[in-house]
């Protein structure tokens, strides 16, 4: 019979209960201890087993995650990603007497932030063994804030205290941890102390030695206490059992040592903790009675239920609740014994049930319990007895006066009430004043209804409203509502009724003459030019109590509108500027009544929009006072920015120059012969391209003054003359200073909003530089392989690149400088890679230089190859060489240079073939001794050097994949199954294993393993492709398995082997037959049979023998 947990859940009441009655927050640092508690019980007739789980769910966790489980067959088992912890005894949880269950971390982390919840499963058996969930229950959370600890400055280091939290009392076990903060911690040596009431306690040495003062020594003797360094940072003082003298201020000293040649120890600075006080309470016994009691609350409308109090049988009374708030009388008689909760002075937070829990205990032996009816206890609230009073339902006034709305409370429920009051103009709400009289305004007050308005208490029960200069916009119905409050015994408030008086009021107003100008403009401005808006009001005669507010906005395209500034009729000027570069290029001016005029200096493309100006009127009153009178808005100008044309041009004159004088060096010239603005700047930048070769920057003058040359073995001079004219000079020609130059010039502008646009640019004329030396003619000895090659490489693997030279016959005094330069496909301009020295000098030009390794196998040979090749190396690569002389002075001079032909290298992407080995397979295992192997064989892969990362799975009904072990492509092994060591094994390359040995049917399911293929390029990992694995799937068989399954092996065996008895029994007769036909013929030798075979003739046929035949 299959019985679902539906059918138990309608059989059995839910009984089950789970509550959490510690403080609903708690704050923490790094390193200090947490212990939580929850209370789980079920008061159900079945036998039934429960199952605990601790939950935390941190500010980026999507759901909470489970911490440790105490499952229903009392093993415990850590959540994913807590078994490090839990190894490590960092997390752990116990089962305290019946109900409570213990969440203890020694020492939380930054990563531990977050709510601490348990929740609660019970469980019951079914008729086949299997286990049916049929009730849970969730507590209250605790938010646990962990404060970081940081870390102090170098040569520094800080000490912090932590004693155990909450009172202790008698007997209880108290910790006094130290924890030392300092940067490279492993490399300093520590001693440290501590003190009680500033008397030496314990102190362990930096060499590790354990002392303890005075009579301390006599209590560690009997393992009452001890001092241990738990971890490079943490020392614990431990006293198991403390006393009432043990109570006092703690603090801790630290000295930082240094470890002398002998050994010895020299202390160099000392830290002081700050000091702690722990208080200890001596136990209070209760009646000579073996009872153990407990008071618990649901508050009403919760589902929860709280501990009050707890007095254990041998007479500890623990105060879960506030005690002050509650009264505990104890009466002893012969015959029995009376409990008494009293509650002084109700509150409605004390509303709800209440129920006590008797526990019998003989020789601390738990005997019975039982458990009180609940009773309901309801805290009224008194009857109101308020009323209110209005004079008037309407009220009629005109613009610019003052209106006073009157509320009264003519009666009230007692002398000690409060008020809230909150006035409604129409729907929405104006203003509210709380009980301690503060007033908040609310959405129907706007951005200035809220200056005009006040609320004001006249008498302790009279409420009036004023509004200050009315407006048209302010008639409409007002609403007063007042709800009464009351303070209860607990100190909180709590409200009786809630009543409302309702008033008109009618704002009346004269015709104005008052108009703004609504014409719309078009204006266009260029760029870094000022631009001048106007807004005039028409019809100002000369009345001197009228001024005027002003608000400029500006909507740009495609957003909305923004003020930019107010300009107030009392004189006040603000600027309300989204933008605060914006603010600094606005001019506000008014040169008459009634017109404004607004300037934006030096124009940007941004400033291009929709700009209009709101104007309200203001009249000055008899009382001196300035009231609105009326507003308008004025017409649209919209405004185009046009961008400043390309202008530039470079003096593009092309000239030859042969050099003959290699002492005298020459110039190139950068002549700008117009621009695009006068504000604009410019940047230099100077090339050389020689023969057969494209050009390479050597010189290079930033738009903010920085200059920067690419030529490593020689000083270029930089002039600039005037500002549209650039000089270059290469000093002391050398023959590899030979080729084309020329410069090229960006022109920039600083826009307003203090970035640079880039108008144009522009490149001069070439000057072709020759040296024409006979010197040079005649030293000319050796040339290049100038023939092109073209190189396909596959992404992540080597390439290499060679440049040789034709020196003929070797000559000593001959050296070579080489540069080896690479150009992008998409790129004019060569990247110097790496250049050789002719006197040995090797440097580096790029940020890859890691992957680059330069060799000279020979002579004339220079050799390039890159490693761990990338996309981005594609392009083409070529070798400089220059020529160098020792002359008869010493001095190595440049005779010739020459280039060698390009390397076409293209780098192409690997083409994933990773594939893994996809057989199901299933398997049924009866012993389980055994175990199983989940194999992943990969078939094919993509490249030989790339490395794998191998996951295994489990799937099981109703669940998804859960991830079992992984072994990373760094070899590092993990392992997400804390209860069962697997093994891993790699017998081949590209073959894995994982073996689950001694199964339980917990290990029922499908396995299957997904690999990802990873190369290394460019000093980067870039995974290649993943697959999976074929599935394997686990069933697991119980012995009762076999009573409900017919073994097909065992049917066939139960029919082969009689057959096979029978075939074997009719050959032995039929040669028995023919042996005694032939035994007559037999007359020296005994039968081959019996010669061949160690066994005994074989004997007559007995008659039972024939019957069995």
């Amino acid at each position: 019979m299959n019985v679902d947990g539906d059918y138990f859940h309608n059989l059995i009441a839910d009984t089950l209960e789970a509550s959490y009655s510690g403080s609903p927050s708690q704050s923490l640092s790094e390193g200090d201890p947490l212990q939580l508690e929850c209370q789980v019980s079920s008061q159900t007739f079945q036998h039934t087993h429960l199952s605990v789980t601790w939950f935390l769910h941190g500010e980026e966790d999507e759901i909470p995650r489970p911490i440790i489980t105490l499952d229903k067959d009392l093993t415990v088992k850590p959540g994913a990603g807590f078994e490090d912890g839990y190894r490590a005894g960092l997390i752990s949880m116990d089962k305290v007497e019946d109900t409570t269950y213990r969440l203890k971390m020694p020492q939380v982390q930054q990563s531990d932030q977050g709510k601490f919840f348990c929740k609660a499963i019970e469980w019951i058996q079914d008729p086949d063994r299997s286990w049916t969930q049929i009730a849970h229950k969730t507590t209250t959370a605790c938010n646990v804030e962990i404060k970081r600890i940081v870390a102090p400055d170098a040569g520094s280091f800080s000490v912090h205290l932590k004693a155990s939290k909450g009172p202790l009392q008698e007997g209880d076990e108290l910790d006094i941890r130290c924890s030392v903060n300092a940067q490279n911690l492993p490399g300093h040596f520590f001693s440290v102390t501590w003190l009680k009431n500033q008397q030496k306690v314990a102190h362990i040495g930096s060499s590790g030695v354990l002392t303890m003062f005075d009579s301390y020594k006599e209590r560690e003797n009997a393992a009452e206490m001890r001092a241990v360094k738990t971890s490079h940072t943490d020392y614990l003082l431990t006293i198991r059992s403390a006393r009432a003298e043990d109570q006092g201020q703690y603090q801790c000293e630290v000295w930082q040592e240094n470890m002398n040649e002998d050994g010895t120890f020299k202390k160099i600075q000392k830290q002081m903790s700050s000091p702690e006080t722990v208080s200890i309470t001596a136990k209070v016994r209760g009646p000579k009675v073996s009872l153990a009691v407990r008071w618990m609350f649901q508050p009403r409308n919760s589902t929860v239920q709280t501990n009050i109090l707890s007095i254990r049988h041998t007479g500890e009374i623990t105060w879960r609740a506030d005690q002050r708030n509650y009264q505990l009388s104890i009466q002893a008689q012969p015959l029995d014994t009376h409990f008494t909760l009293m509650v002084p002075r109700a509150s409605k937070q004390q509303e709800g049930q209440y129920q006590c829990q008797v526990d019998a205990y003989q020789k601390d032996v738990q005997k019975a319990k039982i458990i009180s009816n609940p009773l309901a206890v309801i805290v009224q609230k008194p009857v109101s007895k308020m009323s209110l009073y209005s004079p008037t339902s309407r009220l009629e006034t005109t613009v610019n006066t003052d209106a006073k709305l009157e509320c009264s409370v003519t009666r009230t429920t007692t002398d000690t009430s409060r008020f809230t009051i909150t006035w409604m103009f129409g729907t929405q709400m104006l203003l509210t004043m709380d009980l301690d009289a503060v007033v908040k305004f609310g959405p129907a007050a706007g951005l200035e209804m809220d200056q005009r308005i006040r609320m004001e208490i006249r008498q302790k029960q009279d409420f009036q409203l004023t509004i200050h200069q009315v407006r048209t916009s302010d008639s409409g119905q007002y609403h007063c509502e007042v709800e009464e409050w009351l303070q209860d015994p607990l100190g909180d408030w709590y409200s009786l009724k809630k009543m409302s008086v309702s008033k008109e009021l009618v704002v009346k107003e004269k015709a104005s003459d008052f108009k703004m100008n609504k014409a719309n403009t078009q204006l266009k401005v260029e760029e870094g030019k000022q631009l001048m808006l106007k807004c005039s009001v028409e019809g100002i005669g000369s009345d001197s109590t009228l001024r005027y507010s002003l608000t400029w906005m500006f909507n740009q395209y495609e957003s909305s509108s923004v003020a930019l500034l107010t300009y107030s009729h009392d004189g006040r000027l603000k600027y309300n500027s989204f933008d605060s570069e914006l603010e600094g290029r606005l001019h506000f001016s008014t040169p008459e009544v009634g017109v404004f005029h607004l300037t934006i200096h030096r124009s940007i493309q941004e400033d291009r929009g929709c700009y209009y100006c709101q104007v309200q009127q203001y009249q000055l009153d008899c009382k001196g006072q300035w009231s609105p009178k009326a507003g308008d808005k004025s017409g649209f100008t919209n405004v185009t920015v046009q961008l400043i044309e390309n202008n530039l041009h470079v003096h593009k004159e092309e000239q030859s120059l042969n050099i003959s004088n290699l002492q005298a060096g020459f110039t190139i010239d950068c002549v700008i012969e117009s621009r695009s603005s006068d504000a604009s700047v410019f940047e230099v930048t100077w090339s050389r391209g020689q023969r057969n070769e494209g050009p390479v920057i050597i010189f290079n003058a930033s738009r903010d003054g920085t200059l920067h040359s690419a030529i490593d073995d020689k000083d270029l001079v930089f002039g600039h003359p005037s500002a549209m004219h650039y000089k270059l000079t290469v000093p002391n020609v050398n023959p590899t200073d030979t080729g084309l130059y020329h410069c090229q010039v960006v022109e920039w502008i600083q826009t307003a909003a203090n970035k640079w646009r880039k108008i144009g640019e522009d490149m001069s004329g070439k000057i072709s530089v020759h040296e024409d030396t006979e010197e040079r003619q005649k030293n000319v000895s050796f040339a290049m392989d100038k023939n092109g090659k073209y190189l396909f490489i596959k992404e992540g693997e080597q390439f290499d690149i060679e440049c040789s030279l034709d020196v003929g016959k070797e000559d000593p005094t001959h050296h070579y400088s080489l540069r080896w330069v690479f150009n992008r496909p998409e790129s004019t301009s060569g990247i110097p890679l790496l250049s050789y020295s002719y006197d040995g000098r090797l440097q580096y030009h790029t940020e890859n230089q890691d992957r680059l390794r330069f060799s000279r196998p020979t002579s004339d040979t220079f050799h390039l190859a890159v490693l761990n090749s990338d996309i981005a190396d594609s392009g083409r690569y070529q070798c400089r060489v220059e020529q160098y002389q020792l002359d008869c002075e010493g001095q190595w001079k440049p005779m010739a240079r020459d280039q060698s032909g390009s390397t076409i290298v293209t780098v192409r992407s690997i083409e994933s073939k990773l594939h893994v080995q996809k057989d199901n397979r299933t398997l049924n295992i009866t012993n389980h001794q055994a175990g199983f192997t989940v194999d992943c064989v990969i078939d094919s892969q993509s490249s030989d050097k790339s490395v794998f990362e191998v996951t295994w799975f489990k799937v099981q009904e109703e669940e998804g994949p859960v991830t079992m072990f992984t072994a990373r492509r760094d070899g590092i092994l993990h392992s997400a199954i804390s209860y069962k060591y697997l093994v891993f094994g790699r017998p081949l390359a590209t073959h894995y294993k994982l073996t689950v040995p001694q199964i339980n049917p917990t290990d029922m399911g499908q396995y299957y393993c997904q690999v990802e293929e990873w190369l290394l390029t460019a000093n980067t990992w870039k995974k290649l492709d993943s697959d999976k694995s074929g599935v394997l799937s686990i069933y697991v068989h119980t012995e009762g398995d076999s009573d409900k399954q017919t073994d097909p092996l065992g049917t066939a065996l139960g029919v082969t082997i009689p057959l096979i008895c029978f075939l074997v029994l009719v050959i032995i007769l039929l040669l028995r037959r023919d042996h005694k036909r032939n035994s007559e013929l037999k007359k020296k030798k005994d039968c081959l049979w019996a010669e061949n075979n160690p066994l005994s003739p074989m004997p007559e046929v007995t008659p039972a023998a024939g019957d069995h035949s």
